[in-house]
């Protein structure tokens, strides 16, 4: 398949999913089109590293079923603080069909296909966007201060923490 100038070579990639084989055979697909990848386990790590690295992601792939916050939080979230930001979803067969998404395990030529909608186009979302509002947003940015205040607790913690002998 011919590379296209969307879908190779193309900056950081965030990849959500909680299970370890999936994320690795993405992974190595789009490292193959030369894609980096960050990889979260998890939808609330996902969105972390969203408001960690806000600008950094020239697009981020989403399993439709995540353990924790449910993956339908995980797009609204990040379709509230970063609208811009392409998202292609991913999952079995008969869910990702219903949803119009790419099908795990991920083939070339459908994410080829996908991303060349997807980030050929800044502003497209490969999933239902609902309507936005300036309350929204703000509500949005909020939690993701509430999550960075958690996190942040959380390593103050670990590192108060005497080391196990």
């Amino acid at each position: 398949m011919e590379p296209s100038d969307h879908t190779e070579g193309g900056g950081l990639v965030l990849l959500i999913d909680n299970t370890f084989e999936t994320r690795r055979a993405s992974r190595h697909l789009l490292e193959q089109r030369g894609f980096e990848v960050i990889q979260a386990s998890n939808g609330m790590a996902g969105l972390e590293l969203v408001q960690r690295l806000p600008q950094s992601f020239r697009f981020v792939l989403v399993d439709l079923e995540l353990p924790g916050l449910p993956s339908a939080a995980v797009l609204e979230t990040l379709r509230l603080f970063r609208p811009e930001l392409p998202v292609l979803c991913m999952g079995e067969a008969h869910a990702a069909a219903a949803a119009g998404c790419l099908t795990k395990p991920l083939r070339e030529e459908e994410l080829v296909a996908h991303l060349s909608a997807a980030v050929g186009s800044s502003s497209r979302w490969l999933h239902p966007a609902g309507p936005r509002s300036e309350d929204a947003v703000a509500r949005a940015r909020a939690r993701f201060a509430v999550i960075g205040d958690l996190v942040e607790a959380a390593l103050e913690l670990a590192r108060g923490m005497p080391e196990d002998s």
